[in-house]
């Protein structure tokens, strides 16, 4: 790579946090190997160069998948058989996409593009083509276990899957093996570098350095049973400490840090060092979503995998089974279960946690970094017309 800075254009959506994290985590790994040599630009494709309705989706996706969950994984199905088919595939992207992305090359003047959205991968390779530009693109597909087709695609210069069954399902796609390489969810790296023992972490956070801790956690927007699955645990007395982070959702907050608890109980809202409180914890209650398995697996923290989108997540509750990282228990009574056992037998506990352990990629963010690098380098002009 030269001395000049080289933009890196992040082709990203607000729907959901996962994609923009994904980017931050990136930008971060690069800027720790390679200061200064890199500049980032967060391109939201669907609101800044898509028509409506998909201008949108980032404000009917966290809908969508709340309030009529079935209709989204029906749509997530349909839309993968759609790219089995002749009017899915990139010839009818091309025309489209190639006004749109010329749009964006002239915004942001990127060296690279960065896919972290599944529906954007066919979008930039047909542009690409239309527009005989050069610029080289990286996929990064950041779900985990069965990711949605439409990551795939042979015409990227390279696909970074996180794991075995992501690389699998990228050569039956039709990504040529050399295009491919496992590299694990690219977790923000401070997973990686945060070195603070247990019970530092206790006591940076103000937690008892004796109880064990059950971290409970809903994602940035505070998504599904939470107040059930406290309120359960807590009628357990399972003389542990619950942490409670409630995200972005301020009234489910306010209501759990109302409650009189039994058991000591700390309530949080959104929370920045989620690092140093998956260090501190000894079992994570959560969502399947990539990013907070990754993280928890970075942390050497068992899972208990409490619910997951139908079709987008839920293949990832059978990897983090099978590799006995954690289990599924969906109601708030079988999750005191579970913790019964967890809590009062470390030996089985110690077995999940090795199994966490086994699926982490701590320095997948590096890795990442260190294949854009490789691959930053100054497009050629764009063909006229």
């Amino acid at each position: 790579m030269s001395g000049n800075i080289k933009r890196v254009g992040f082709l990203i959506s607000a729907t959901g946090g996962g994609h923009k994290a994904a980017a931050n985590a990136i930008a971060a790994g690069l800027e720790h190997h390679y200061p200064g040599r890199f500049k980032f630009d967060y391109i939201d494709l669907f609101r800044e160069y898509t028509p409506p309705p998909w201008r949108y989706a980032p404000e009917i996706y966290p809908r969508w998948v709340h309030y009529n969950v079935a209709s989204y994984s029906a749509f997530f199905w349909s839309s993968e058989r759609l790219l089995r088919t002749p009017l899915g595939r990139d010839a009818t992207l091309a025309h489209i996409a190639r006004r749109r992305i010329a749009r964006l090359m002239e915004d942001h003047h990127p060296d690279l593009l960065v896919v972290l959205h599944g529906a954007f991968t066919r979008f930039a390779v047909a542009a690409r083509a239309a527009l005989g530009a050069s610029i080289p693109i990286i996929t990064v597909v950041t779900d985990l276990a069965k990711p949605h087709l439409g990551w795939y695609h042979p015409g990227v210069d390279r696909c970074l899957v996180p794991c075995e069954p992501a690389y699998h399902r990228g050569i039956a796609a039709g990504v040529p093996p050399e295009k491919l390489r496992i590299v694990g969810h690219p977790a923000h790296p401070k997973f990686a570098l945060y070195s603070d023992t247990k019970p530092d972490a206790r006591r940076r956070l103000g937690w008892d350095k004796d109880l064990p801790t059950v971290l409970l956690v809903g994602g940035g927007e505070g998504m599904g049973r939470i107040a059930d699955t406290a309120t359960a645990i807590d009628r357990a007395r399972l003389g542990a400490h619950l942490v409670v982070v409630c995200g972005r959702n301020e009234a489910l907050r306010t209501r759990l840090s109302a409650r009189q608890w039994r058991e000591p109980t700390d309530v949080y809202g959104f929370v920045d060092n989620m690092e140093v409180m998956m260090r501190a914890a000894d079992v994570l209650i959560t969502k399947a979503g990539p990013g907070t398995i990754a993280e928890a697996a970075i942390s050497g923290l068992p899972m208990i995998l409490n619910g997951a989108i139908p079709l987008q997540e839920s293949p990832n509750i059978g990897f983090v089974v099978h590799n006995r990282a954690g289990v599924y228990a969906k109601r708030p009574e079988r999750i005191v279960v579970v913790l019964q056992q967890w809590l009062g037998d470390e030996a089985v506990r110690s077995q999940y946690v090795a199994g966490a352990e086994k699926i982490a990629y701590p320095n997948a963010a590096f890795t990442i970094a260190d294949e854009i690098a490789a691959h930053a380098t100054t497009p050629q002009p764009l063909r006229a017309g």
